[in-house]
């Protein structure tokens, strides 16, 4: 499902897991050290240290000096409730069977999780098999009180009535289909793409370089809004400049796609592209860089505006709605929350 993953990602998407089942491991609240890290994955510091540093600005770890880094106290007490006393739930991503993360799906995760935890929840990471119906089968017979599944695609609706059938409510986010069977939380595309653009535009930029690779429809619906606010900031949309990918593009076409985009003064791009487009550009001036982002408290001290896309709020919304869901013990009506976008600036937060 993704490709050409990052050591530093897989590291973060290591390291979270043990941090999500300190608890079920009987584990501790430290974790490994960076020169263990360094051993586990044949890397230098420098990219552990790149690993960790996001989850202590998320508030996840906390660095001891000379003792090493820890799993926060409040995060090892939500932990250390009870099974008996507290709700389980699920955590899904897109088609269940994704071995590693791009940093935004890893970042989604983070935010869902800490929604969890703050609710009293324990989390439990779900991957299926290669035959997933069997893997809804298998799971409708363990304790799993609920499921958040995050951008599951339309082919996954089967799998959805399975766990109805099992009464496991199931809370989508971002999910890329439209239905109005299931419980979901949509972002406005049309807002996200619109609000991006009129940003750049009104800080001067109008040769913007768009590099997405979201499913035809939402990209549709995103290079509408684009273009409206290229319209009501009478600048001449430059089409040449919007490129994407229905699947994952790899680092080198990455690089070509920068390399041969001409003349553009920001680039707009997807999560999972800003490592290497900021490789590209390091030696540029006047470029500015903007990104979908998930943390508010990374996007606050990053050295660069970012878009905030208000993923934190529908993790937060999806466990609220789960939440409600499961102490009803009942049918809910649909409930599907638009939300909008907005732009952080550095230290706004």
């Amino acid at each position: 499902m993704f490709e050409a993953i990052p050591a530093y990602l897989k590291i973060r998407q290591y390291v979270f897991s043990c941090i999500a089942n300190a608890k079920l491991e009987g584990g501790t609240s430290r974790i490994h050290t960076e020169e263990e890290l360094c051993e586990i994955f044949g890397v230098c510091r420098t990219t552990v240290r790149k690993a960790l540093k996001h989850f202590v600005a998320e508030g996840l770890l906390v660095r001891k000096t000379r003792l090493g880094t820890f799993i926060r106290p409040e995060i090892i007490d939500a932990l250390n409730i009870s099974f008996e006393r507290t709700l389980t739930l699920g955590l899904i991503y897109g088609d269940g069977m994704a071995t590693f993360l791009d940093e935004y799906f890893l970042s989604q995760t983070v935010e869902v999780f800490q929604s969890m935890v703050s609710a009293g929840c324990l989390c439990r990471q779900i991957y299926f098999d290669e035959n997933p119906e069997r893997s809804a089968a298998q799971l409708s017979k363990s304790k799993l009180d609920g499921i958040i599944w995050m951008s599951p695609d339309r082919s996954l609706i089967p799998i959805f009535k399975l766990f109805e059938s099992f009464n496991i409510p199931v809370v989508t986010t971002f999910p890329l289909f439209l239905s109005d069977n299931l419980n979901s939380i949509e972002l406005d595309y049309y807002k996200c793409g619109y609000t991006v653009a009129e940003y750049l535009l009104k800080h001067g930029h109008k040769k913007i370089l768009y590099i997405n690779r979201n499913p035809p429809d939402v990209n549709a619906v995103k290079k509408a809004g684009c273009m409206a606010a290229f319209a009501d900031c009478k600048v001449k949309w430059n089409e040449h400049l919007w490129k994407c990918s229905n699947n994952s593009l790899s680092e080198q076409q990455v690089l070509s796609i920068i390399e041969h985009a001409g003349d553009f003064t920001a680039v707009n791009c997807y999560a999972a592209y800003v490592g290497t487009v900021k490789n590209e550009l390091a030696g540029r001036k006047g470029i500015q860089l903007i990104h979908n982002t998930c943390s508010a408290t990374v996007a606050a001290k990053s050295a660069l505006p970012e878009i905030l896309l208000p993923t934190a709020q529908a993790g937060k919304t999806a466990v609220e709605m789960l939440l409600n869901i499961i102490k009803k013990k009942s049918s809910v009506p649909v409930h599907k929350l638009f939300l909008e976008s907005r732009i952080i600036e550095p230290g706004t937060i």
